[in-house]
């Protein structure tokens, strides 16, 4: 079987299906101790730890990380030019479509299957080796930071190797908080590990519910999600300058998304920008969040 490790510019690491009530537990545990919201909880830790019904005979997972630098859109609008980013995770579909397809030209030669799964993916790249958590709760990979994509795929083909291992905080964590002295919420606390998800900007700012009181207009910084913690942290420093051009918007197509003219009734062109940076998605969410954006002249001009 070709070497996993051959595909370009990934990185994969491999454990046990057998490890599966262990990454259950980890997530349980939290629950257990009300650090968690039960909202949140219910909203965004509903995995499916039940590998061997989707593919039967599962014996291995793989964690895989796929680079994801920054992308900056240009909207022009009332003649000025304003730059804005997307952060790392939202533009997803061409590179988990090359990784499953890579992946499955590995496997299916020797037989073998393979399914992506629903797994808390975080938990499971520390607990493979494969990344680290900062301080922040996001995993931080060498080479990459936190500037990447986490997928897991099962497979009926014996694990090359079984890393499970204890969860781990990077070393430059430890008397490090500027991450925390930067996060316009206030989520990430001094005095425990896991951060105040219920207050996150990210969470609020990338759903289509009304925007909470509380959330000042000129925190947003980014067209969707939040940057704030991850631009001071000292081990993305190398990652800064990798930023990916984005589509520019005229003045006129930046007209249209202020007005939030419904998808299907913007132009052709306009729709395609919009899909090539993942945004027709979130379309309503993104409209809203560049309107705040401009007002509050949030966006580098």
């Amino acid at each position: 079987m070709t070497d996993l490790w051959d595909i370009k510019g990934v990185k994969i690491k491999t454990v046990a299906v057998r490890h599966l009530p262990e990454l259950k537990e980890d997530v349980e545990k939290l629950q257990r101790q009300n650090l968690l919201q039960k909202h949140l909880a219910e909203v965004y830790l509903q995995f499916n730890y039940d590998v061997s019904a989707t593919l039967p005979g599962a014996w291995c997972l793989l964690i895989v990380a796929m680079p994801q630098p920054l992308t900056r859109v240009v909207f022009n609008w009332q003649g000025k030019v304003y730059r804005c980013d997307i952060p790392p995770t939202y533009i997803w579909k061409a590179d988990d479509a090359r990784v499953t397809d890579a992946l499955t030209s590995i496997f299916r030669p020797d037989g073998f299957k393979l399914v992506r799964v629903h797994l808390p993916v975080k938990t499971l790249a520390v607990r493979s080796g494969l990344a680290q958590y900062g301080k922040n709760n996001i995993t931080y990979i060498p080479g990459f930071g936190s500037y990447h994509r986490l997928a897991a795929f099962a497979t009926d083909c014996e694990c090359p190797e079984d890393n499970w291992g204890e969860l781990k905080m990077m070393k430059a964590c430890e008397g490090c908080f500027q991450c925390g002295e930067n996060c316009p919420t206030g989520c990430i606390p001094k005095d425990r590990f896991l951060l105040h998800a219920e207050n996150c900007l990210t969470r609020h700012n990338e759903r289509e519910d009304i925007l909470e009181n509380w959330i000042k207009p000129d925190w947003h910084n980014a067209l969707i999600g939040c940057m704030r913690c991850q631009l001071v942290c000292p081990v993305n420093n190398n990652q800064l300058a990798a930023i990916i051009p984005g589509p520019v918007f005229s003045e006129t197509e930046t007209a249209l998304l202020l007005q939030q003219i419904p998808l299907d009734a913007l132009p052709d062109e306009t729709r395609r920008k919009l899909s090539a940076i993942a945004m027709d998605d979130s379309y309503d969410v993104m409209a809203r969040n560049l309107d705040l954006l401009i007002k509050n002249q949030n966006l580098q001009a």
